[in-house]
């Protein structure tokens, strides 16, 4: 009994006990009504001894949990603000203080303490969110300048790249900044005016509305700005010249070539909904502003050669002309705007134009080793000289029309159009193993090219009164034309016997257009709270015409009048598609899980009509399995699982059986017996962050495999021979066409872990890679797979010291493991090592040292070029005028003069090394003006305008985001 009658009193007390225990939470904000993102909250007793404490997430929110009833002091800082003590009692029930805000910051800094360390980041289900005062940056900083620091951020490969995905959209506040092109937005806002850098997953259209995940999801980054920031205008314009250090050798008259220039402007009027951006450009220093959008018809072979493929992977291609390309030397044009506002209470637009002008010289030497299946291993090495004008135009725009609470309308359109003119001059040589020359070819390129490429995408969506059930129709529609004309001239030498020797001089001829059609259509049906079905139909058509003729010159009539018949070709293609499909969904606050499938049957038609009729008809069906999991372990802790399939279809180069000669040695051809490829995709991440350790860690694993894969299959010629339409292949020369064939896979993994250092007060990202690509493909008829194995490891060490007081050092070390199944003569390692060192400081009265080391190494390349070099920049300037908003500085670009550009390339059929001329030594002097004109003493009403976007929310497509219920207005809210 005595026993008893003391578990029952243990009991009891445990009881009264748990009763007695309550939570506090409530909401911090800003005195600009913004939520404050990794504040710290203590609880003190009334004597100041510390009890607890807990940080606020990303929507400024907190809890303090287990709290015995009591007077206490809660006391909430953040830096930069003036700290909140605030006197509270806790009884019976749970206490919600509400929403806390922080006062104005201190005028006086001095008397300021910080009593934490910025939080740098938190992890949301997918959404990392960075906070942007805890990255330290000199005043005149852009936003990329800012997110190099920033953990899983990649800026050192021309394409912007977060958690080791390429990043295809930036948005600014949740809106887009000049369509999709991530490098502008990046270049062209201030860091100043950046509150929170948001990396997330977004959504398709159809996820964001219906609330229903689908698993389709680009990497995106949502700039959210600061509150008072929103108001204004702001901007920067610049102008500067110099001189080429090559001219000033012993020259007593400086070309116009050795001139050296850069002049551009960009200028933010931002008020409300409304924000207008206008940026420009004008250099001749390789400064670029180019997205993919702007290269239609440029992918082609050395010199800008855009008929064919110019032979697999040879020469010149679309990424020489990217963003930040080290490859040529090019003189730049450009202007854009942007403009974004709230039309009425339903209609919201965002439009952008942005045009560019380009001129670039190149000049490259390229060394291929081949992968045969004997000993008599043949390389090709090549020197090629050409020069590109192009002209863009593109137009990008999207239009939000909420109807009601229940009916939405969607449109997106874009357009761009271009034009190129190049010109090209190339030598190329085949050699065999004991370095003896079997062939070579001279040859003179021209091409004149002109098209246009429009994308449509229109969506309805009704959302019925029953919380979850919505109908979607989708239609995307597409239209391109690349037309345009060649000449070719070139001498074709062949060894020991000159029997095939001969000159082409020839003229081409390409028109080649396109359109397709594809509808989409949705239902979703609950049935039950956290779970419903989801039905789908696709339709597709798409239809391309390619005409390629080619003429060569006839002596007799002094003109381009003898029709090649074996270069020639008029092709048609029409590829349609029919999909039904049906998903489980199931969602809850832990975890949303779908899986289905799709049905597919497709029909591939394929016409010529010259130089004789001929038709393909082919039918494919498919299930196409899809599966999807995120699983929230807590708010800070998520793990997401993604299978998905897909076929993809022959395009109509690939399928048209049209020889290519614009390198005569390396011949190329479609294959009209090509069929579709089937792709099995798999992804999973697991994410954290821990606001104890300010720490976060991210690992992602991404992996596939192809049936049916197209690759290349390569014919190496023993002897002379004959190909295609009674085409001759002399001995050493190559044909390559395409065929179907398995055993396509690649994996890799990448993992990155940051946390600060407060005794140095800097922060540190430390990143894993690794993977294997298994591709196969056909030489001489003989199956090889080539293994690339690559490793590597990277390192981001950045300041927090000061703004006046900032440097990034970064290094990047990469290893590659080549192995085939073929040659094992032709296996090699690859290594290469890039580091990086950044630092600026402002001291006396202004003075602005600044300095950038690039440390390029690489070791197994397949060329002896210089494998070891260091680009060295560096300059002084001076701050100018009462607010320091000017500045004139003196720099000097690669003060070594050791600047290269080497791009290695290993594929099934050969390994490869292309060098490049790069723009050296010069020095410049620029004067630069920044404009800073924010509205002054602004209240909350002003900055918040009654709009729903200034309130720190997840980012368009991210999770969390749900349709409103029926009759809550149009906005989305929080699940």
């Amino acid at each position: 009994m005595r026993l008893f009658s003391t578990l029952i009193a243990v009991l009891l007390s445990v009881s009264m006990y748990a009763q007695e225990m309550r939570k506090i939470s409530g909401i911090v904000k800003d005195n600009f009504n913004e939520e404050v993102f990794g504040a710290v909250v203590q609880l003190k007793t009334t004597e100041n001894k510390y009890v607890k404490s807990t940080t606020t997430v990303d929507d400024g929110s907190f809890i303090i949990e287990n709290v015995a009833a009591g007077k206490y002091i809660l006391s909430i800082t953040s830096m930069g603000a003036q700290p909140i003590d605030k006197t509270v009692e806790v009884g019976e029930k749970d206490l919600n203080i509400g929403i806390v805000k922080f006062g104005s910051a201190a005028t006086n800094l001095k008397e300021v303490t910080v009593t934490s360390t910025a939080i740098t980041g938190q992890q949301n289900q997918d959404t990392s969110t960075f906070n942007a005062n805890a990255y330290k940056v000199n005043p005149d900083a852009t936003a990329e300048d800012l997110v190099r620091k920033m953990p899983g951020i990649d800026l050192s490969g021309g394409d912007v790249k977060a958690q080791g995905e390429k990043v295809s959209k930036v948005l600014v506040d949740g809106k887009p900044f000049f369509g999709d092109d991530a490098s502008s937005t990046l270049k062209n806002l201030p860091a100043e005016v950046i509150s929170k850098i948001q990396v997330y997953d977004e959504k398709s259209e159809q996820s964001r509305l219906s609330g229903v995940d689908d698993g389709e999801t680009v990497k995106a980054i949502n700039i959210i700005t600061k509150a008072e920031k929103r108001e204004g205008t702001f901007g920067k314009a610049y102008a500067g010249g110099g001189l080429d250090f090559n001219s000033l050798k012993g020259n007593s008259n400086i070309t116009d070539d050795a001139f050296r220039y850069s002049a551009g402007a960009n200028v933010n009027y931002f008020k409300g909904d409304r924000r207008i951006s206008i940026i420009g450009q004008s250099n001749n220093i390789n400064m670029q502003n180019f997205s993919s959008q702007d290269l239609l018809g440029i992918a082609s072979s050395s010199g800008g050669r855009g008929f064919g493929r110019g032979g697999p992977g040879g020469g010149n291609s679309s990424n020489n002309f990217m963003v930040n390309s080290q490859n040529g030397i090019a003189q730049t044009n450009a202007v854009g705007l942007n403009y974004t506002d709230k039309l009425g209470k339903k209609v919201e637009l965002t439009a952008s134009y942005f045009f560019n002008n380009t001129n670039t010289n190149t000049t490259q030497q390229t060394d291929r080793q081949y992968v045969l299946n004997n000993e008599s291993g043949q390389t090709y090495t090549e020197q090629s000289n050409a020069t590109s004008h192009n002209y863009n135009h593109r137009i990008n725009a999207r239009l939000t029309y909420t109807i009601d609470s229940f009916n939405t309308l969607l449109w997106i359109p874009s357009v761009s159009f271009q034009q190129n003119n190049s010109t090209s001059n190339m030598f190329g040589s085949t050699n065999t193993i004991d370095n003896s020359i079997a062939n070579t070819t001279k040859n003179d390129y021209t091409s004149k090219l002109n098209g246009y490429n429009f994308n449509n995408m229109l969506m309805y969506f009704h959302r019925f009164r029953k919380q979850g059930r919505s109908f979607n129709i989708r239609v995307n529609n597409t239209a391109n034309s690349n037309k345009g004309n060649s000449n070719f001239y070139a001498i074709n030498t062949y060894y020991p016997t000159t029997n095939l020797n001969d000159t082409l001089d020839q003229y081409g001829d390409q028109n080649r257009t396109g359109w397709s059609m594809n509808t989409n259509v949705e239902y979703t049906e609950p049935i039950t709270k956290n779970s419903g079905l989801q039905i789908s139909y696709t339709n597709g058509y798409q239809k391309t015409n390619s005409d390629r003729l080619t003429y060569n010159y006839d002596y007799n009539t002094s003109a381009y009048t003898d029709l090649d018949t074996a270069l020639s070709n008029q092709y048609t293609t029409v590829y349609k598609t029919n999909a039904a499909g049906l998903r489980y969904t199931f969602n809850n606050k832990k975890i949303r899980f779908n899986a289905g499938a799709d049905v597919q049957k497709a029909i591939l038609e394929g016409d010529r009509i010259f130089p004789y009729v001929s038709d393909i008809n082919k039918n494919f069906e498919n299930i196409l399995p899809r599966a999807m999991m995120r699983v929230n372990f807590s708010k800070t802790k998520n793990l997401g699982l993604f299978y998905r399939t897909s076929t993809n279809a022959p395009s109509v180069t690939q399928l048209q059986d049209v020889i290519d000669n614009s390198n005569p040695l390396q011949l190329t051809s479609g294959n009209t017996d090509l069929k579709q490829a089937y792709t099995h995709n798999l992804f999973s991440r697991y994410s954290s962050s821990s606001a104890k350790n300010n720490s976060m860690f991210f690992v992602m694993f991404r992996g596939s495999l192809t049936n049916d894969y197209i690759g290349n299959s390569t014919y190496i010629a023993a002897n002379d021979t004959v190909v295609g339409n009674n085409v001759s292949l002399a001995k050493g020369g190559q044909y390559t066409t395409q065929r179907n064939m398995d055993g396509y896979y690649s994996f890799n993994v990448f993992t990155t872990y940051s946390t600060p250092i407060p005794a140095l007060k800097s922060n540190i990202n430390i990143n894993l890679n690794g993977g294997i690509t298994r591709t196969p493909g056909y030489i001489n008829d003989a199956k090889n797979f080539s293994n690339n194995r690559n490793a590597g490891v990277g390192l981001v060490f950045s300041s927090n010291i000061s703004e006046k007081i900032d440097f990034t050092l970064s290094s990047n070390t990469n290893m590659n493991f080549v192995k085939n199944t073929l040659n094992s003569n032709a296996d090699n390692n690859y290594l290469n090592q890039s580091t990086r060192l950044s630092a600026n400081y402002i001291f006396w009265k202004g003075m602005v040292l600044n300095t950038e080391l690039n440390h390029q190494f690489y070791q197994g390349l397949t060329s002896n070029t210089n494998q070891n070099f260091l680009l060295w920049n560096a300059g002084i300037g001076k701050k100018l005028f009462a607010k320091q908003q000017a500045e004139i500085r003196l720099s000097v670009f690669d003060l070594l003069g050791q600047n290269r550009s080497i791009a290695q390339t290993f594929t099934e059929t050969y390994n490869q090394t292309v060098s490049s001329n790069v723009l050296q030594r010069y020095f410049m002097l620029t004067f630069t003006y920044n404009i800073r004109n924010f509205k002054k003493g602004s209240s909350e009403k002003d900055m918040s305008n009654g709009n729903e976007g200034d309130r720190m929310m997840p980012p368009p497509g991210a999770p969390g985001m749900m349709p409103p219920p029926p009759g809550g207005g149009g906005g989305p809210m929080m699940n």
